[in-house]
């Protein structure tokens, strides 16, 4: 439990929830979301990576590792795809447990998995636009679909006047915004990690600027290898 942190607007729901007396679907929706989050942190563990924290956050929970940028996005597929496995294999045990499971769990699965950032399921969208786009513009095509994915909830749950959902999403829009503040920040961590360390990768490509660089991909920067270019990039600094 020492990994597990309960973020401070979580809190504030609890409070709510425990005031106005709906406490007993959060019990089975929080045991379930704990069993989400476990099939991230043991995957990520069985692939040899350090767990940081389990964070609970009002739209679900974060499951942050000691990752390189660079880790392969087969491996960084696998560990968010087990998440929500792990939790469907949690519903068929608890729902003979619990008699409002069968919507806590489609509700939780569904929107986890919709193409919205930090979402499981944005995260996903993200390393297939990697798969197809340099980095860079996958960062600004996945900030572009979730701002859509927002407004559109955003629109439906005002219609419907669900403000717990409505207060969600602009948690959510918050993350997305810090995550697209910090692009940069994150750009040069993955061109220091392959100036730093030696990666080996099965696809080369071919790129005209710095600002071009793939995931999953050794570059050849105007026939320069990316090594060459990236020792002189750093030396200029």
């Amino acid at each position: 439990m020492k990994h597990i942190y309960l973020d401070k607007l979580f809190l504030f729901f609890l409070l709510i929830i425990i005031l106005t007396g709906n406490f007993n679907p959060f019990l089975p929706y929080f045991i379930l979301l704990l069993i989400h989050e476990s099939g991230h942190a043991i995957t990520g563990i069985l692939l040899g990576y350090q767990l940081d924290k389990i964070t609970i956050y009002p739209y679900g929970g974060v499951t942050s590792f000691n990752l390189p940028i660079n880790i392969p996005l087969k491996k960084e597929f696998l560990i968010l795809i087990m998440g929500p496995l792990m939790q469907v294999v949690g519903y068929f045990i608890l729902k003979n447990y619990f008699n409002n499971m069968e919507v806590l769990h489609y509700t939780l699965l569904i929107f986890n998995l919709l193409p919205i950032y930090p979402l499981d399921g944005g995260k996903i969208f993200n390393i297939l636009c990697n798969y197809s786009f340099n980095y860079l513009r996958s960062i600004y095509i996945t900030v572009i679909v979730s701002i859509i994915g927002i407004i559109i909830l955003f629109y439906y749950h005002i219609v419907h006047y669900n403000l717990n959902m409505l207060m969600m999403l602009i948690v959510l829009l918050i993350k997305l915004l810090e995550v697209y503040q910090k692009r940069y920040y994150y750009y040069n961590r993955l061109l220091l990690e392959r100036f730093l360390y030696s990666y080996s990768f099965s696809k080369i490509k071919y790129i005209k600027s710095i600002k071009d660089f793939y995931r999953d991909r050794e570059h050849f920067i105007n026939y320069q290898c990316e090594k060459k270019v990236l020792n002189k990039y750093f030396n200029m600094k």
